[in-house]
């Protein structure tokens, strides 16, 4: 199994563990999907949402126009990480992260780098050959569209209960 490990950072000798806000210990993060790592290969990660249905990544965009903003014309790294130190997680404590997310909590050497020159590109590139399916701020399935919550609220409940719930 290839563990993947996305970063705007080129040049990585090793890979630290480090804290990512919702854990307590300082981990690497890491990902057998590779789809789910060109999310982390750029640096403003929070203006599209994530998760995973059925082995296909999805991006849910929280308003028009943020996976252009995101993740086009940006470059980052893909870094291919040796397995044995890693773990696969349980669900990350923020109910709305459906990721398949492995975590080591020792420094890692990378086994390659593999350069996106545009994350953007690549990531369409994925929707055109079905493993990535991203829903435009236009398209977004209406079932989440209610109460008066804000569009990150809306967007969140809607990953949870098709993505997290649908797992249980």
């Amino acid at each position: 199994m290839e563990l993947y490990h996305g970063t705007t950072v080129q040049n990585l000798p090793e890979i630290r563990p480090h804290l990512d806000g919702y854990l307590s210990t300082p981990y690497v993060f890491a990902t057998p999907n590779f789809a789910s790592a060109l999310r982390y290969a750029v640096y403003n990660k929070g203006n599209n949402y994530f998760g995973i249905e059925n082995d296909t990544a999805t991006i849910v965009e929280s308003f028009p126009g943020s996976f252009e903003k995101t993740y086009c014309g940006t470059s980052g790294v893909i870094y291919v990480l040796p397995p044995e130190s890693f773990q696969l997680t349980e669900l990350h404590p923020n109910k709305s992260v459906t990721v398949i997310e492995y975590v080591s909590t020792e420094t890692v050497k990378p086994i390659k780098a593999i350069q996106i020159p545009d994350v953007g590109q690549k990531i369409l590139r994925g929707e055109e050959l079905g493993y990535i399916k991203i829903y435009r701020y236009p398209d977004i399935p209406k079932n989440f569209l209610a109460f008066g919550e804000g569009p990150r609220q809306k967007i969140q409940r809607f990953l949870y209960k098709h993505f997290v719930q649908k797992k249980k």
